[in-house]
C-alpha cells in the first residue's frame, strides 16, 4: 500500500515539473489576444498582429501606357474614373488616341495651287527710247459672271529717263483723247475675233494740237475696269456680252520724237492675255 502511494506521489511530481516552465522559455497567452511574451532575458515589446485585416490592399502594378490602369485591390469594391483623353497606344492597333481629335484649319485664303486665280504678266513693245508700257503680274482667268460684276486690270508706264520732244497722238475717232500723267496719250482696247472694248467713239472734240513735251522719269500707275460687254464708246450703245473665249487686253501710246533733229514716229504697246470662263 505504502509502495502504491510513493509511486502516485512520484508521478503527481513529474507531472508538475513538466507543466512548470523553465526559465527563458515563453509562456503561452489567450488566443484572443494576439500577444506574446518574450523570455525574462528580453522581454518582447512589439505585438504580432493578426494575419487576416478587416481589407486586404495589394501592390497595383504600374500604370500602362496603353488602357485604363488597375485599381487597387481592397477589401471594397472601387470604381475606376477614366479621363477625358488617353495619350496611350492601343496595342490593338498600333494607334495613338487623344480625347479631343484636331484637324488642320483651313484660313479664308485657299493654299491649294489649284483654287488660286491664274497670274500673268503681259507683254511690251516700245520704239520709243527708255518708254515702256507693263502689265505687272494679275488675274487673267474669269467667268462671264465676274466680268459683268467688274474686273480691273492694272499697268504701269515706265520712263527711265527724261525725254524732250515727245509728242503724243490722238486715236479715237473724234480727236478727244488728253495726254495722261506720263504725257502719254494710252488708249486701252479688249478684243479678240468678232468682239471689241474701246474709246474709239466719244464724239467730236476740237481736236487742237497736242504740243511736244520732255516726259519725265517715273512709273506712272493706270487701270482700266471692264464688265465684259462691247462697247466702243459714249456715242455707240452697249453690245452683247463678250462670250467665253480667248481675248487681250491692250494699251497703246503712239506719237512722234526728236531723233537727230527728225521726227521720228514711236509706238508703245503692251498686251495681257486672258480667257474667259462659262
Amino acid at each position: 500500500m505504502l509502495a502504491r502511494r510513493r509511486t502516485a506521489l512520484a508521478l503527481v511530481s513529474a507531472a508538475l515539473l513538466a507543466c512548470t516552465p523553465e526559465k527563458g522559455e515563453t509562456t503561452a497567452t489567450d488566443a484572443t489576444t494576439g500577444t506574446t511574451t518574450g523570455p525574462t532575458t528580453g522581454a518582447t515589446t512589439g505585438a504580432t498582429t493578426e494575419a487576416t485585416t478587416a481589407s486586404v490592399t495589394t501592390a497595383s502594378d504600374p500604370p500602362t501606357t496603353g488602357g485604363t490602369t488597375e485599381p487597387a485591390a481592397t477589401g471594397s469594391e472601387s470604381t475606376t474614373t477614366t479621363t477625358g483623353t488617353s495619350t496611350g497606344v492601343d496595342s490593338s492597333d498600333s494607334e495613338t488616341t487623344t480625347g479631343t481629335e484636331t484637324s488642320s484649319s483651313t484660313s479664308g485664303e485657299t493654299t491649294d495651287t489649284g483654287g488660286e486665280p491664274a497670274l500673268c504678266e503681259g507683254t511690251s513693245m516700245s520704239s520709243l527710247p527708255g518708254v515702256t508700257i507693263v502689265f505687272p503680274p494679275q488675274p487673267c482667268t474669269f467667268t462671264v459672271a465676274e466680268t459683268h460684276a467688274g474686273v480691273i486690270f492694272h499697268y504701269e508706264v515706265h520712263v527711265e529717263a527724261a525725254l524732250p520732244d515727245v509728242q503724243a497722238y490722238r486715236q479715237d475717232a473724234g480727236d478727244c483723247d488728253e495726254p495722261g500723267p506720263s504725257g502719254l496719250i494710252v488708249a486701252p482696247r479688249i478684243f479678240g475675233g468678232d468682239e471689241m472694248y474701246c474709246f474709239c467713239n466719244q464724239g467730236l472734240c476740237p481736236g487742237l494740237d497736242i504740243p511736244p513735251i520732255t516726259l519725265q522719269p517715273g512709273v506712272y500707275p493706270g487701270e482700266l475696269e471692264w464688265k465684259g460687254w462691247n462697247w466702243q464708246g459714249p456715242h455707240v450703245d452697249l453690245g452683247p456680252a463678250f462670250p467665253p473665249g480667248e481675248y487681250v487686253v491692250q494699251e497703246r501710246a503712239i506719237g512722234s520724237f526728236k531723233s537727230n533733229g527728225a521726227d521720228v514716229d514711236y509706238e508703245v504697246l503692251a498686251q495681257l492675255p486672258i480667257t474667259l470662263l462659262p
